[in-house]
């Protein structure tokens, strides 16, 4: 089983947003991925607002005061190359952004991209037959991604670009499949890995000089994903069983020891991590036993609390840090219809702003640099192709920004050097800006 990543997002790159890129992790995790990206939803037409609903009582409600006011006008760049589409996307250590291409069949050498603020492309290519997946920047001014091997008897690999493109590779151990990558408190570069039949499932080390270290998960049978930087100087993950009913929230220390904190039993589907302006990590998952989303908080010693959202059927599949100091995170019902953008405060009050737009899908929120967070509406599981940029204020105010074409499909999402908003297209292979 391979780990195929075009993540957006994050963490290193955003995203998360949503892992909408990993394909090994979509076979290994399915059901967390599938059940819930096939059912999210955000958000409305250009400049319609939403008014929250059913909030807790009582609970810091904080305002913004944004650096500028984008207008919402999108160009596209497209990429040299024909059939090859762009995944992971971040702002580089140079004044450009980075991200990865990878081919839309076959097993073929991936690439990693560069666009300049003007939208100039570059293009550099891997050695071998891998993919790139996610990427980041190192704490020694280069990217760093992840390389999964596509083609038969070839160990995956770590790879590091500088930014004028020289491109070096580090080969893991057999049968290892790395799937996201972080740079670690130790100023060195922290990796997830899968084993073949979820075995041999590990967290690994690199450093800036190329030194892999690998530390197996205690539990067997466990495989790691969404690994972030905690604020306590540990590196904090995901575990779920090969089934994915079973979960756990991982602890590393830089010198490797292992911690293990089990989540509650009706807890399942746990799908996003991040780090709190509180000094705690955040998460989403799904109460079954209610079939009710739950936002789960652990602090740095293991204590693991609940907050229900506050309509049964709905959900959440990704969380973030919002420059208001509380958490952000998108929501779908059943049907994937209604959806709403939801907020939560440290201290757990939940505020939930309802999708204007019925027919929507939302991945990939980030926290803007205009003190907004910004996101990517899809409805194409609905076979509707009016996809869009969106916005939302503090204060819970939407906007939309269409897409130039119906054909186009945004990917990954990330705050650009130039502090605008940009993103890449799937279907049009281009990458997107939004100012």
């Amino acid at each position: 089983m391979n780990a195929h990543e075009c993540q957006s997002a994050k963490k290193g790159v955003s995203i998360m947003a949503a892992n909408l890129f990993i394909r090994r992790s979509l076979s290994r995790y399915s059901l967390l991925i599938v059940s819930l990206l096939t059912l999210v939803g955000i958000l409305s037409g250009c400049g319609a607002s939403s008014t929250a609903v059913t909030s807790h009582p009582t609970g810091s409600t904080p305002t913004s005061t944004p650096t500028k006011e984008f207008k919402g006008t999108i160009s596209e760049f497209p990429l040299p190359t024909p059939n090859f589409y762009p995944g992971g996307l971040l702002a580089g250590p140079d004044g450009n952004l980075w991200f990865t291409e990878t081919v839309s069949n076959g097993c073929q050498s991936g690439k990693i991209g560069r666009i300049t603020p003007e939208g100039k492309v570059s293009e550099f290519l891997l050695s071998s037959d891998s993919e790139a997946g996610g990427i980041t920047t190192g704490p020694d001014s280069n990217l760093w991604f992840i390389e999964s091997a596509c083609a038969k008897g070839q160990n995956s690999k770590i790879g590091r670009i500088t930014v004028s493109g020289t491109i070096s590779e580090f080969s893991l151990s057999s049968n290892s499949n790395p799937s996201e990558i972080t740079t670690g408190p130790d100023h060195a570069l922290w990796f997830t890995e899968f084993g073949n039949n979820i075995q041999n499932d590990k967290i690994g080390r690199i450093t800036t000089s190329g030194t892999i270290s690998e530390f197996p998960l205690p539990t067997p049978h466990f495989y790691p994903y969404g690994i972030t930087a905690g604020p306590d100087e540990n590196l904090w993950f995901i575990e779920s069983d090969a089934n994915n009913k079973n979960f756990k929230i991982g602890r590393i220390t830089t010198a490797g020891s292992i911690s293990e904190f089990t989540v509650p039993a009706t807890l399942s589907q746990l799908s996003s991590i991040t780090t709190g302006s509180d000094g705690n990590l955040w998460f989403v998952a799904l109460d079954y036993s209610k079939f009710r989303g739950v936002i789960g908080r652990i602090t740095p010693t293991g204590t693991i609390s609940q907050f229900p959202l506050h309509t049964p059927s709905y959900h959440s599949y990704a969380i973030t840090s919002g420059p208001d100091g509380n958490l952000w995170f998108s929501e779908a019902d059943l049907d994937g219809w209604h959806n709403r953008i939801g907020r939560i405060t440290p201290s757990g009050t939940i505020s939930e702003y309802p999708v204007p737009e019925l027919i929507s899908s939302v991945y990939g929120i980030i926290a803007g640099s205009d003190s907004n967070l910004w996101f990517i509406d899809d409805p194409a599981n609905h076979s509707q192709n009016n996809s869009r940029i969106g916005r939302i204020t503090p204060a819970g105010k939407i906007s939309e920004f269409p897409m130039p074409n119906s054909l186009t499909v945004p990917g990954g999402i990330t705050n650009g050097p130039d502090g605008k908003i940009w993103f890449t297209e799937m279907k049009s292979n281009k990458i997107g800006r939004l100012v």
